[in-house]
Protein backbone atom coordinates (compact mmCIF):
# COMPACT_ATOMS: atom_id res chain seq x y z
CA UNK A 1 0.00 0.00 0.00
CA UNK A 2 1.34 3.57 -0.98
CA UNK A 3 1.27 6.85 0.65
CA UNK A 4 -1.47 8.89 -1.21
CA UNK A 5 0.15 11.12 -3.84
CA UNK A 6 -3.40 11.92 -5.87
CA UNK A 7 -1.83 13.65 -8.62
CA UNK A 8 -0.02 10.96 -9.84
CA UNK A 9 -2.87 8.54 -8.62
CA UNK A 10 -5.35 10.44 -11.35
CA UNK A 11 -3.09 10.04 -14.11
CA UNK A 12 -2.20 5.95 -13.25
CA UNK A 13 -6.16 5.76 -13.09
CA UNK A 14 -6.94 7.41 -16.46
CA UNK A 15 -4.13 5.66 -18.54
CA UNK A 16 -4.89 2.61 -16.87
CA UNK A 17 -8.83 2.68 -16.76
CA UNK A 18 -9.05 2.37 -13.42
CA UNK A 19 -11.98 4.19 -11.37
CA UNK A 20 -11.04 6.06 -8.30
CA UNK A 21 -13.41 5.50 -5.09
CA UNK A 22 -13.11 6.90 -1.43
CA UNK A 23 -14.19 5.17 1.52
CA UNK A 24 -14.75 5.94 5.07
CA UNK A 25 -17.26 4.67 7.95
CA UNK A 26 -19.21 7.05 10.07
CA UNK A 27 -21.81 6.37 13.11
CA UNK A 28 -25.10 8.29 12.98
CA UNK A 29 -26.51 8.91 16.92
CA UNK A 30 -30.54 8.43 17.65
CA UNK A 31 -29.80 11.38 20.18
CA UNK A 32 -30.57 14.45 17.66
CA UNK A 33 -27.32 16.17 16.64
CA UNK A 34 -27.88 20.17 17.29
CA UNK A 35 -27.11 22.32 14.55
CA UNK A 36 -28.04 26.04 13.78
CA UNK A 37 -31.55 26.79 12.29
CA UNK A 38 -33.85 29.79 12.02
CA UNK A 39 -35.90 30.64 15.24
CA UNK A 40 -37.86 33.51 16.58
CA UNK A 41 -35.38 36.09 18.29
CA UNK A 42 -35.08 34.79 22.60
CA UNK A 43 -36.87 31.43 21.84
CA UNK A 44 -34.24 28.48 21.49
CA UNK A 45 -35.60 25.53 19.65
CA UNK A 46 -36.15 22.56 21.76
CA UNK A 47 -35.97 19.13 20.25
CA UNK A 48 -36.87 16.28 22.25
CA UNK A 49 -34.63 12.95 22.74
CA UNK A 50 -35.04 9.85 24.31
CA UNK A 51 -31.40 9.58 26.20
CA UNK A 52 -30.66 6.65 24.95
CA UNK A 53 -27.25 6.42 22.68
CA UNK A 54 -28.29 4.06 19.93
CA UNK A 55 -25.87 4.44 16.92
CA UNK A 56 -26.08 3.04 13.47
CA UNK A 57 -23.13 2.41 12.20
CA UNK A 58 -22.18 2.78 8.15
CA UNK A 59 -19.52 2.00 5.48
CA UNK A 60 -19.44 4.02 2.65
CA UNK A 61 -17.43 4.58 -1.03
CA UNK A 62 -17.91 7.18 -3.91
CA UNK A 63 -16.73 6.72 -6.87
CA UNK A 64 -15.22 10.09 -7.77
CA UNK A 65 -15.74 10.13 -11.64
CA UNK A 66 -19.71 9.77 -11.57
CA UNK A 67 -20.77 9.80 -7.91
CA UNK A 68 -21.89 6.80 -7.83
CA UNK A 69 -22.27 5.69 -4.05
CA UNK A 70 -22.43 2.57 -1.96
CA UNK A 71 -22.81 1.52 1.63
CA UNK A 72 -23.36 -0.83 3.76
CA UNK A 73 -24.94 -0.58 7.36
CA UNK A 74 -23.71 -3.02 9.78
CA UNK A 75 -25.05 -4.24 13.22
CA UNK A 76 -21.62 -5.30 14.92
CA UNK A 77 -19.01 -2.53 15.26
CA UNK A 78 -16.34 -1.62 12.77
CA UNK A 79 -12.89 -4.12 12.69
CA UNK A 80 -11.40 -6.11 10.08
CA UNK A 81 -13.79 -8.59 9.53
CA UNK A 82 -16.61 -5.94 8.63
CA UNK A 83 -14.11 -4.00 6.62
CA UNK A 84 -13.81 -6.54 4.18
CA UNK A 85 -17.34 -8.22 4.62
CA UNK A 86 -18.30 -4.33 2.96
CA UNK A 87 -15.04 -4.87 0.49
CA UNK A 88 -16.02 -7.71 -1.09
CA UNK A 89 -20.29 -8.55 -0.60
CA UNK A 90 -20.78 -4.52 -1.74
CA UNK A 91 -17.70 -2.26 -2.84
CA UNK A 92 -15.86 -4.58 -5.49
CA UNK A 93 -19.25 -5.77 -7.01
CA UNK A 94 -20.38 -2.14 -7.29
CA UNK A 95 -17.37 -0.27 -8.69
CA UNK A 96 -14.99 -3.12 -10.12
CA UNK A 97 -15.42 -3.18 -13.99
CA UNK A 98 -13.33 -6.44 -15.84
CA UNK A 99 -10.10 -4.63 -16.68
CA UNK A 100 -11.18 -1.31 -14.48
CA UNK A 101 -9.10 -1.72 -11.37
CA UNK A 102 -10.51 0.32 -8.36
CA UNK A 103 -8.25 2.56 -7.14
CA UNK A 104 -9.29 2.97 -3.31
CA UNK A 105 -8.71 5.63 -1.35
CA UNK A 106 -9.17 5.04 2.51
CA UNK A 107 -8.37 6.51 5.96
CA UNK A 108 -6.31 5.19 8.78
CA UNK A 109 -8.83 3.39 10.67
CA UNK A 110 -6.66 0.97 12.61
CA UNK A 111 -8.57 -1.80 10.99
CA UNK A 112 -7.84 -0.78 7.58
CA UNK A 113 -4.23 -1.37 8.69
CA UNK A 114 -4.37 -4.82 10.46
CA UNK A 115 -2.46 -7.59 8.87
CA UNK A 116 -5.61 -9.52 8.05
CA UNK A 117 -7.05 -6.36 5.81
CA UNK A 118 -3.23 -6.17 4.23
CA UNK A 119 -3.72 -9.58 3.14
CA UNK A 120 -6.55 -9.20 2.06
CA UNK A 121 -5.65 -6.46 -0.81
CA UNK A 122 -2.23 -8.26 -1.53
CA UNK A 123 -4.67 -11.34 -2.67
CA UNK A 124 -7.19 -8.95 -4.88
CA UNK A 125 -4.34 -6.57 -6.45
CA UNK A 126 -6.44 -7.28 -9.60
CA UNK A 127 -9.60 -5.55 -8.28
CA UNK A 128 -8.36 -2.74 -5.84
CA UNK A 129 -5.09 -0.99 -5.46
CA UNK A 130 -4.90 0.81 -2.15
CA UNK A 131 -3.91 4.34 -1.34
CA UNK A 132 -3.54 5.46 2.31
CA UNK A 133 -4.40 9.05 3.27
CA UNK A 134 -2.54 11.25 5.54
CA UNK A 135 -3.32 10.59 9.18
CA UNK A 136 -5.62 12.94 10.41
CA UNK A 137 -6.53 14.64 7.35
CA UNK A 138 -10.68 13.95 6.68
CA UNK A 139 -10.97 16.98 4.98
CA UNK A 140 -9.17 14.61 1.91
CA UNK A 141 -11.71 12.45 2.20
CA UNK A 142 -14.75 12.48 -0.59
CA UNK A 143 -17.02 10.49 1.77
CA UNK A 144 -16.37 12.73 4.51
CA UNK A 145 -18.95 15.01 2.44
CA UNK A 146 -21.49 12.18 1.96
CA UNK A 147 -21.27 12.27 5.60
CA UNK A 148 -21.84 16.12 6.28
CA UNK A 149 -24.26 15.96 3.77
CA UNK A 150 -26.32 13.42 5.23
CA UNK A 151 -26.55 14.58 8.93
CA UNK A 152 -27.60 17.75 7.42
CA UNK A 153 -30.76 15.81 5.27
CA UNK A 154 -31.25 13.42 7.69
CA UNK A 155 -30.22 14.05 11.76
CA UNK A 156 -29.59 17.48 12.49
CA UNK A 157 -32.69 19.07 14.72
CA UNK A 158 -34.61 16.25 13.86
CA UNK A 159 -36.13 13.78 16.72
CA UNK A 160 -36.01 9.70 16.31
CA UNK A 161 -38.69 8.01 18.08
CA UNK A 162 -37.05 4.40 17.68
CA UNK A 163 -33.81 3.33 16.29
CA UNK A 164 -35.73 1.89 13.27
CA UNK A 165 -36.86 5.58 12.55
CA UNK A 166 -32.97 6.79 12.29
CA UNK A 167 -32.08 3.62 10.44
CA UNK A 168 -35.03 3.75 7.73
CA UNK A 169 -34.47 7.81 7.26
CA UNK A 170 -30.96 7.27 6.57
CA UNK A 171 -31.49 4.95 4.11
CA UNK A 172 -34.00 6.68 2.33
CA UNK A 173 -31.63 9.71 2.31
CA UNK A 174 -28.83 7.03 0.60
CA UNK A 175 -31.18 5.38 -1.55
CA UNK A 176 -32.18 9.06 -2.93
CA UNK A 177 -28.29 9.82 -4.14
CA UNK A 178 -27.95 6.59 -5.33
CA UNK A 179 -30.87 7.04 -7.93
CA UNK A 180 -29.99 11.00 -7.83
CA UNK A 181 -25.97 11.26 -7.81
CA UNK A 182 -26.27 14.40 -9.23
CA UNK A 183 -27.41 15.54 -5.92
CA UNK A 184 -23.94 15.21 -4.50
CA UNK A 185 -21.55 15.46 -7.83
CA UNK A 186 -20.80 19.06 -6.11
CA UNK A 187 -19.28 18.08 -3.22
CA UNK A 188 -16.97 16.36 -5.21
CA UNK A 189 -15.59 18.45 -7.04
CA UNK A 190 -12.73 19.60 -4.96
CA UNK A 191 -11.44 16.56 -5.59
CA UNK A 192 -11.71 16.16 -9.02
Amino acid sequence: MGALHLPQSKKNAKSEGAVIVFEDEASFRQTPTLHATWAKRGSQPQIPTRGERHTQKIFGAVRLDNASFTYLHLQDSFQWETYLAFLEQVMVPAFYRRRHRIYLIQDNASYHKKQETYEWFRANRRYVEVFQLPPYWPELNATERIWNYTRRHVTHNRFFEHPQDLCNALFRRFDYVRQHPQEIEGLLHPFF
